[in-house]
């Protein structure tokens, strides 16, 4: 044993130096990132819930259990390396006495520890075994991107699993001789028959000190060399990822609902402090040493286990976003830059090697060389491309066990492009200019919020006209943008309105001193506007007395619930969809069996009601007990639910890149047999309508099948409407996903041809007292009313006192002789302008429009006989060096609300014999007119897939201009 003990030391002696090495590097290059004080105070300030995570994340492997299989294989393993600690302890005891029989004290070679020793040492072994096929079974060469190992590094994964077979049949070689040992002494100090392989194997074995000695020198050496490995790979998560779950958000199980605050150097950045910026502030995430040493510690956690990338929305419709390899990319990136940023000084910065150096010059976002999706080893570390595809629906967050926070990372990494580069997709200029100067992303009249409202048989109560604050009603109804301006969305509001109505609720909204959540600028990166928006609806809520709010859009619901906290208001936010359940509960709605055919609803969850919030169960159960229906869950769904596409600012962007994500989900949904597929926001429902068009188009999916939100089911239900019939016309389906459980916008609206299919471009069947233009398209502004002047300028922070409603009138004639149609002009896109600021236009010589006044519900609209001169709305003057901090007062002298009709999208226009029933609803512009329409762009614009969409221009903004026209 002398010789043992000389060899065991050596060893030892040579190793750990070079294993604590390697842990100080870490330590260094870890701790170099940028201060992270709130996540001390989560630990310290919050001890209990820390623990409380340890225990279950950690020790409970809570989230590896959700994948059964790989979950229970990954708990042997996990176990097999705290229980057999123990056996280590034992060995080098042995070791440094020389007596293989040494022992714990006080309990000695216990038998129950015996037991547990050798039982999780197999285990072990079936979980190597149940690794090995399923990395087998899942090799990336035959399954490609499908793979969730595709770039991983393969073979240290198959490294480690030998290391670890070593480490378990050594144990047993040690502890099977020493057992022969004590077996040939007759002495009763071992485990015996309690162990029961290492007594098995103490039969077979000889009394041999020689062999005692082998084995605990395998055992020790083989475990040393392991640790040398494991600092150096992947699976350096066995000693960190349990330090990450320690320090990971204080607000929450895991990193998602609000979006984390753009910190610079530890101290949260806000608009006042914009004033006092100096150079050393970062706006965002531009280089690796911006990363805070809890991002740092993200990075070195991963195990590239490849959860977040078989579930991430992106990687699964073929873009080049895979979440692991993004989080993979800047931790090798760090690595390779770490002697750069431990330097310390440029002198010792000039005598690193030229490897190093080029390394250090890689910017951290732009354009890659290479294969940009896996490991780029030229250009930036991440792709333009990759960090654009990000729908923020949180998957890879949610599915991580080691809770890495991707998204975050991500929105700061967009927070830096956008303020400090101004790299960003083009079409987003189209939604900050409308956030900045109209307070809503479709750039549309801010005084006309309440247009949804018009027709109902009750009244709408408005906070400041109707009520004179929130302590007079129950819950402010927040529409938000999509609700007030978007047509389908309008008939989910409507159908919100007349629940709440039906069930007793008193309620009362905003109208136009609502304003954007802010929402898709934060996810965008534009934290500044964001910032704008949260405090003007801040001050109003303050101002109201806003303490309870109920909305129908599920981003509207987080972003009220999780991000305004951070501004210091804290509200009591409900979805419709918890709200209405909690109303049918007490029997305060009650739905009722219908008549015709039993129908087939399925449920699409949101994003961010549902994996950001964990809303599941509400909408479900009001699907569920829909008198004669059919619940069917998609294989994908609750936390595994597929994203629609549209967060992360996606609704604003064109998709361009692989297979389109909304498509993916429709097909799923369609697959399912459902007739009806249910959603909880606005923006799933846009997408998925837009989906199931492309499906019906292509005969994938009858004509009979229709995306509606829930509350439209339950209402129909409520009223006793049955699912409406297939219809024996091929193409004759609702105009843009409409269907019998919309709740109307007219009761005798006249029928009208329907187009190919909806999507957030398409202009669904309009109100009476609202004509649409003929088109369909973001760009097309609804017609005007005489009530609800625009103003010809101003901006977001313009905030016009409400006007009373008024009462409706006979519609106006329209001028009796054909007069000349004012031409469009081009759009110019100069000075800072996008596609959504309209130039102004010469008005016709003949006399301007007469404003048009509501026409009664009953009546049926009529075409004008002839065409009228079409009144245009004067651009809005925001001044050359106007910016989102500039509050102009509003103009005295206001037009008429209407603004001209940009562009149109192309694939409208062939349908000429919808022209006349949409010129029929709009007196101001001839019927035989419409399709004829000239549009002001040479260019066409990119065919509608349910995003809205600027069209990418060669537009260089000059300096002096607001804060995008940078």
């Amino acid at each position: 044993m002398t010789t043992t003990l000389i060899l065991g030391l050596i060893l030892n002696i040579v190793i750990l130096p070079l294993a604590f090495k390697r842990v100080l590097f870490l330590f260094r290059l870890i701790t170099s990132g940028k201060p992270a004080p709130d996540r001390i105070a989560g630990v310290t300030g919050r001890l209990s819930q820390a623990l409380k995570s340890q225990l279950v994340e950690v020790l409970g492997q809570k989230k590896l259990l959700k994948w059964s299989i790989p979950g229970i294989a990954h708990s042997f393993v996990m176990y097999a390396f705290l229980i057999l600690a123990s056996v280590y302890v034992e060995a080098y005891g042995a070791l440094i006495s020389r007596n293989p029989d040494w022992h714990f004290l006080f309990i000695g070679k216990w038998g129950p520890l015996g037991l547990l020793q050798d039982l999780i040492a197999v285990l072990c072994l079936v979980g190597l075994v149940t690794f090995y096929f399923i990395r087998m079974r899942n090799q990336p060469a035959k399954l490609g991107r499908k793979s969730r190992f595709s770039g991983s590094h393969l073979g240290g994964a198959y490294i480690v699993l030998i290391m670890i077979f070593n480490v378990i049949w050594t144990m047993f070689l040690f502890r099977g001789a020493a057992q022969a040992h004590v077996m040939a002494e007759n002495s009763h100090e071992g485990y015996g028959k309690w162990a029961f392989v290492s007594y098995g194997l103490g039969k077979i074995l000889p009394d041999s000190q020689t062999l005692i000695g082998i084995g605990l020198l395998l055992h020790i050496g083989i475990m040393l060399v392991f640790l040398i490995d494991v600092l150096h790979s992947k699976h350096l998560h066995i000693f960190i990822a349990p330090i990450n779950v320690m320090f990971k958000r204080p607000d929450g199980p895991v990193a998602l609902g609000a979006v984390k605050p753009m910190i610079s150097d530890g101290k949260a950045i806000t608009l006042e402090d914009v004033e006092e910026l100096d150079e050393e502030t970062v706006l965002g995430i531009g280089s690796i040493e911006d990363f805070s040493w809890k991002g740092l510690l993200d990075m070195a956690s991963c195990t590239e286990c490849g959860r977040c990338q078989s579930q991430c929305p992106a990687w699964n419709t073929e873009k080049p976003l895979s979440p692991k390899m993004l989080i993979m990319n800047m931790r090798d990136h760090a690595f390779a830059k770490a002697p750069y940023i431990m330097a310390g000084s440029e002198e010792k910065r000039a005598e690193l090697d030229a490897k190093t150096l080029a390394e250090a010059e890689r910017p951290l976002v732009g354009v890659s060389e290479g294969e940009y999706a896996w490991h780029p080893e030229g250009g930036a570390i991440i792709d333009n491309d990759v960090l654009w595809s990000c729908t923020n629906c949180g998957a890879c967050v949610n599915q991580c066990p080691v809770d890495i926070e991707h998204v975050d990372h991500i929105v700061d990494m967009r927070r830096y492009q956008v303020l400090v580069e101004a790299n960003f997709p083009a079409e987003l200029n189209g939604l900050f200019k409308g956030l900045e100067n109209k307070g809503n992303p479709w750039n549309m009249n801010p005084n006309a919020r309440m247009e949804w409202a018009q027709g109902l048989e009750f009244p709408v109560k408005v906070v400041g006209e109707d009520v004179q604050d929130l302590t007079e009603v129950d819950w402010l109804f927040w529409v938000g943008c999509a609700g007030a301006y978007e047509d389908r969305a309008k008939k989910v509001t409507r159908a919100v309105a007349e629940l709440l109505d039906m069930a007793g609720v008193s309620f009362a909204v905003l109208g136009n001193g609502e304003t954007c959540t802010g929402d898709s600028a934060r996810r965008a990166g534009n934290e500044f506007v964001f910032q704008a928006l949260a405090q003007q609806n801040i001050e109003t809520f303050n101002e109201h007395k806003v303490k309870k709010v109920v909305s129908t859009c599920a981003h509207c619901f987080n972003t009220l619930k999780n991000e305004y906290k951070e501004f210091g208001i804290e509200l009591e936010v409900v979805h419709h969809t918890q709200l209405l359940n909690r109303l049918v509960r007490e029997k305060k709605l009650t739905p009722v069996a219908a008549p015709g055919p039993t129908r087939k609803i399925t449920y699409h969850d949101p994003c961010f009601l549902g994996r950001h919030n964990q809303v599941y169960s509400p909408p479900r159960e009001l699907l569920e007990i829909i008198p004669g229906s059919e619940f069917k869950e998609m294989p994908r769904s609750a936390e595994r639910s597929f994203c629609c596409g549209a967060g992360g600012a996606r609704m604003w962007m064109e998709e361009t890149i692989g297979e389109r994500i909304n498509v993916n989900r429709t097909v799923e949904a369609v697959e399912t047999g459902a007739d009806q597929i249910a959603v909880g926001c606005p923006f799933c429902r846009t997408m998925l309508e837009d989906g199931l068009t492309s499906e019906q188009d292509a005969g994938r999916a009858g004509e009979e099948v229709e995306v509606l939100d829930v509350a439209q089911l339950l209402l129909a239900s409520v009223k006793g409407e049955g699912k409406k019939e297939k219809s024996s016309e091929p193409k004759a389906k609702a105009a843009a996903g409409g269907s019998l459980f919309d709740a109307a916008l007219e009761a005798a609206a006249p029928a009208k041809p329907a187009e190919s299919g909806g999507s957030l471009f398409d202009t669904p069947a309009p109100e009476a007292a609202k004509p649409a233009a003929s088109g369909g398209s973001l760009f097309d502004t609804p017609a005007p009313e005489a009530a609800k002047p625009a103003e010809s300028s101003g901006s977001l922070f313009d905030t016009p006192a409400p006007e009373p409603a008024k009462p409706a009138e006979p519609k106006a004639e329209a001028a009796p002789a054909e007069a000349p149609k004012a031409d469009a002009p081009k759009a110019d896109l100069g000075s800072g302008g996008s596609l959504f600021d309209v130039a102004p236009t010469e008005a016709a010589p003949a006399a301007p429009a007469e404003p048009k006044a509501e026409e009664p519900k009953a009546e049926e609209p009529k075409a004008a006989p002839a065409e009228a001169p079409k009144a245009e709305a004067p651009k809005a003057d925001l001044g050359s060096g106007g910016s989102l901090f500039d509050i102009v007062a509003a103009a005295k002298e206001e037009a008429p609300k209407e603004e001209p009709k940009a562009e149109a999208a192309p694939e409208a226009e062939p349908e000429a014999e919808a022209a006349p029933a949409e010129a029929e609803a709009e007196p101001e512009a001839a019927a035989e007119e419409a399709p004829a329409e000239t549009a002001p762009e040479e260019k066409p614009a990119a065919p509608s897939s349910g995003e809205a969409h600027t069209p990418k221009t060669d537009t260089k903004i000059p300096e002096g201009g607001s804060l995008f026209d940078i």
